[in-house]
């Protein structure tokens, strides 16, 4: 039986039912209408990913001059901040010793294009530099290279990698700088 089909105080009790649940969902806290991020244990989260991150370095023929692992916090679902929910943040300087860096860049690109990335940023800078970034699919990790500082456009590189967010098990998570190399 069908809206039309239901007797007339039937509609209205459905009508009502309808009413008062959409009432009582609407009024539930956003934290319980909108799910956390995956569960996580940060110092786990950060080992993993900076392994994942010098794995990608390697194939990349830039020499690596800085690196720094953070834990940094990621907006809650509902918007809040909170302890518990982070996000891994890689940022490292890289040197192309060949005065290639455009070059190299462009290369990584097409690679990340033909692997299948979702493609966020394709800049080619008046000085030469060029500033790309994707989000690895299946792992949605962001990367961002950018070569287009002021000083050496074609030497200078600094990357950046962030994970997606994360909540930690355990309630609290130590932000801040996890691991640096200067």
């Amino acid at each position: 039986m069908n809206d039309k089909e239901l007797p007339r105080g039937r509609k209205a009790a459905a009508w009502s039912v309808g009413l008062i649940t959409a009432t009582l969902l609407g009024s539930l806290p956003a934290e319980a209408q909108m799910a956390d991020p995956p569960h996580r244990d940060s110092q786990e989260a950060a080992r993993a990913f900076t392994d994942h991150i010098e794995r990608f370095l390697e194939t990349v023929p830039l020499e690596r001059q800085k690196f720094e692992v953070r834990a940094n916090r990621c907006q809650a679902p509902d918007g809040s901040m909170r302890d518990d929910i982070y996000t891994i943040w890689i940022g490292t300087r890289l040197v192309a010793a060949n005065d290639d860096a455009g070059a190299v860049l462009e290369e990584v690109y097409a690679q990340w294009q033909d692997k299948g990335w979702t493609l966020t940023r394709d800049r080619r800078l008046d000085n030469g530099g060029v500033n790309i970034a994707a989000i690895e699919p299946g792992r949605e990790n962001v990367y961002s290279l950018d070569s287009g500082f002021h000083a050496g456009p074609q030497r200078i590189v600094v990357g950046y990698f962030n994970t997606p967010c994360y909540a930690d098990p355990s309630g609290f998570v130590p932000f801040g700088a996890l691991h640096k190399n200067d």
